[in-house]
C-alpha cells in the first residue's frame, strides 16, 4: 500500500500531522517523503496512508510534488520565507572606569 505517489500523513516527529507524498521506496522499512514536510527518509511505521494516490514519478523533485498536492486540493505550507526582523533597540555604551594599578597609586 505504501508505493510511490501515495498520499500520507506523518504521525511522528516535528512534521507530525502534515501531508506528505512517498517519492521513493528505499527498502523494506524506509521511504523518502516530500510535501508539507521536509524531504526526508522516514520509517513506514510513522506514516498513515490515505486513499489518494497522486501522479508523481519515482524521485520527483519538490516543485513537482507541491504541484501534485495543489492539484489534489491540499494547501501547501509556505516554507523558506524569511521571518520579519525585529527592530533592535539602540545600545548605549557605558564608560568603563579603569582601575588604578598599585604602581601608579604609590607614586
Amino acid at each position: 500500500m505504501l508505493t510511490v505517489g501515495r498520499l500520507c500523513v506523518k504521525t511522528a516527529g516535528r512534521d507530525a500531522r502534515e501531508y506528505c507524498v512517498i517519492v521513493e521506496e528505499l527498502d523494506a522499512t524506509y521511504v523518502l517523503v516530500d510535501g508539507n514536510t521536509r524531504r526526508k527518509k522516514v520509517n513506514k511505521a510513522h506514516l498513515e496512508p490515505l486513499s489518494k494516490k497522486l501522479d508523481v514519478k519515482k524521485g520527483a523533485d519538490t516543485k513537482t510534488v507541491h504541484a501534485a498536492l495543489e492539484k489534489a486540493g491540499i494547501a501547501i505550507k509556505k516554507t523558506g520565507e524569511p521571518k520579519a526582523k525585529k527592530e533592535k533597540k539602540p545600545q548605549v555604551k557605558k564608560e568603563v572606569k579603569k582601575k588604578e594599578t598599585k604602581k601608579a597609586s604609590k607614586k
